[in-house]
């Protein structure tokens, strides 16, 4: 069958303009992330990442970095850091305890403004971050092709998970960056690229690994990729004897493992690395609500250091290994949200969050993509061998050895996640996002050439989807599960992240919602209420009844975990709702009832 002239003339368009296509959607995207960034009240965690970035730059010190390395957060923290007036971190609340919650709360008391203002241009740091993750990622993809690469770029900019977290201060997306980054250029170092390539590798690792623990993954992942890639004899291990390919695995590892210690280190401005054993075990632990059933003996109850020689050097900084064996005290305490009903961690979270939080024409190209693969499968037991000792000109093909790498990290990653007890989010998993969309783009391509109709009108569906919930990110559920009032049934936990507390006063005082007692969630909410103009009260939970009756803002998140607040309890169905996530109840005086 002929193509139309139509699809002929797009196509040739594509190719001929590919580059500024992709340039007008990471524009898009740059706006979308930026009205994000601007509209979004600050979330539960940012004031938190972005104390320990501004501490980073102004006390010298790198205390605060324990439940995250310092990297990402330094990167957001600094155009603050060079722009505002500089706070005396010593003289904060919880300093010299190094607890992180104690000296956020302390920099909201003394300037919420400033703290507020250093949250936005930390987010647009990140929104930069993310652009250049589509930039990469699309720049990777041209070796399949300009279709596939921009039918993967519009995947990306039309990513409601990547627009959610792409604007906030975290380290889920810097992680995510340095992820791809590292095993795309793995990748082609492997595929006999130059040594340049390796370098580069190993430097996002480090990254990955100073910006937040799970980058730690990249080293088993990146060595296995490379003793595979040696053991096969292919790509730039092809035509090499056995000793000396042995010895390229053993220097490229060394190589790695230096540029990552050195990363590592190099975060932390050196601080306290090279501890014997003896100074680790000695030195006083951070304290947070993590830390503090152990009473300072987190390290010795949980890491291997005390069955190890005291005299024994670590070349990692304390504050990352302490922060390291931290996530895992975090990991065993547990960190549940609210899935399906319950608070108890379960294996089906993050395959579940993953599904229903990917718009529905993404669904429908994975589900496309492994229809495919299947129906390939079958073909390639008989010419496996021959396809993994094919010469280097034929390493693009999906099965090639060091391609698996690609698909070795975020598989690796995920299947830890599942027996992970820490389930607030599926920003936990976010690096996997990119690697889905590399995998529909393929499906995409495919469907484009022979079904370009209906390419199209998964396209538009895309779009169209991202439209309706901007800029509600991070509340957005799968059309095909119902939407967001069907996805908050599900989960809650992690989309109510404390971003619509200033749509609520809007809201408020454009309804007349008065007299208003908002239970406040996390340590900014009352001032960003504040800043709207509204007139509210606060409510603590041991109310039980309002002598004069009144409207009762309450999260979702904190209602469904607590079952009951006050004069109002979970079975009640919201008179109003902000977002989803903001429940209105009106709640009349004792002697009308």
């Amino acid at each position: 069958m002929r193509p139309s002239r139509q699809l002929v003339a797009a196509s040739l368009f594509l190719r001929r303009h590919h580059a500024a296509v992709a340039a007008a959607l990471l524009a898009c995207m740059a706006l979308l992330l930026g009205h994000a960034a601007f509209v979004d009240s600050p979330t539960i965690d940012e004031p938190n990442h972005i104390a320990r970035g501004l501490a980073f730059w102004w006390s010298g010190d790198s205390r605060l970095s324990t439940a995250h390395p310092p990297l990402a957060n330094a990167l957001q923290a600094l155009p603050a850091a060079l722009l505002d007036e500089p706070i005396d971190f010593e003289k904060l609340k919880g300093w010299p305890q190094a607890d992180i919650g104690r000296v956020a709360r302390a920099l909201v008391a003394k300037d919420y403004e400033q703290l507020r203002s250093a949250i936005v241009t930390g987010r647009l740091v990140t929104g930069l971050l993310t652009l250049l993750l589509g930039l990469y990622l699309y720049r990777y993809c041209l070796r399949w092709g300009r279709g596939r690469a921009l039918f993967f770029l519009l995947l990306f900019v039309c990513s409601p998970v990547l627009l959610a977290h792409g604007h906030l201060v975290t380290t889920d997306l810097p992680v995510a960056l340095c992820f791809a980054v590292a095993v795309g250029e793995g990748v082609r170092w492997l595929e006999g690229g130059s040594r340049w390539r390796l370098a580069f590798a190993a430097a996002a690792a480090g990254c990955a690994a100073a910006a937040k623990f799970s980058g730690v993954l990249l080293l088993p992942v990146l060595g296995a990729a490379t003793a595979a890639t040696a053991l096969a004899g292919v790509g730039r291990f092809a035509g090499a004897t056995s000793p000396a390919r042995i010895g390229r695995v053993l220097r490229a590892g060394l190589f790695t493992g230096l540029v990552v210690l050195t990363v590592v280190n190099g975060a932390y401005r050196f601080e306290r690395s090279f501890w014997t054993v003896r100074q680790t075990l000695a030195a006083p632990e951070p304290a947070n609500w993590i830390t503090r059933p152990h009473r300072g003996l987190l390290l010795e109850r949980l890491s291997p250091l005390a069955d190890m020689p005291r005299q024994v050097r670590l070349p990692v900084p304390y504050s990352w290994l302490f922060g390291l064996f931290s996530i895992e005290a975090q990991n065993e305490r547990g960190h549940g949200g609210w899935f399906l009903g319950s608070t108890e961690p379960t294996r089906l979270y993050f395959p579940t969050m993953l599904a229903i939080k990917s718009p529905a024409a993404l669904l429908l190209l994975l589900a496309g993509a492994a229809a495919l693969w299947l129906r390939r499968a079958g073909r390639w037991p008989a010419r496996l061998v021959e396809r993994l000792r094919a010469p280097s000109s034929r390493l693009l093909r999906p099965l090639a050895v060091p391609h698996l790498a690609l698909w070795a990290a975020p598989l690796l990653l995920f299947w830890l996640a599942l027996g992970s007890k820490i389930q607030i989010g599926v920003r936990h998993v976010l690096p996997v996002v990119p690697f889905l969309l590399l995998a529909a783009a393929w499906a995409g391509a495919l469907l484009w050439r022979r079904q370009p109709a209906l390419a199209g009108l998964l396209a538009l569906l895309l779009v169209a989807e991202v439209a309706l919930v901007h800029p509600g990110h991070l509340g957005h559920f799968s059309l095909l599960v119902g939407g967001p009032p069907v996805g908050h049934q599900i989960s809650m936990i992690g989309e109510d992240w404390g971003q619509d507390v200033a749509a609520l006063g809007t809201v408020a005082k454009e309804a007349g919602l008065a007299p208003l007692h908002y239970v406040p969630y996390g340590i900014t909410a009352v001032r960003e209420l504040r800043r709207t103009g509204l007139k509210f009260r606060t409510l603590s939970c041991k109310t039980r009844k309002l002598r004069n009756g009144g409207w009762i803002a309450i999260h979702a998140a904190q209602l469904l975990r607590w079952k009951k607040c006050g004069p109002i309890d979970a079975t009640r169905p919201p008179d109003r709702t902000i977002g989803e996530h903001i429940w209105l109840y009106r709640v009349e005086p004792p002697a009308a009832r």
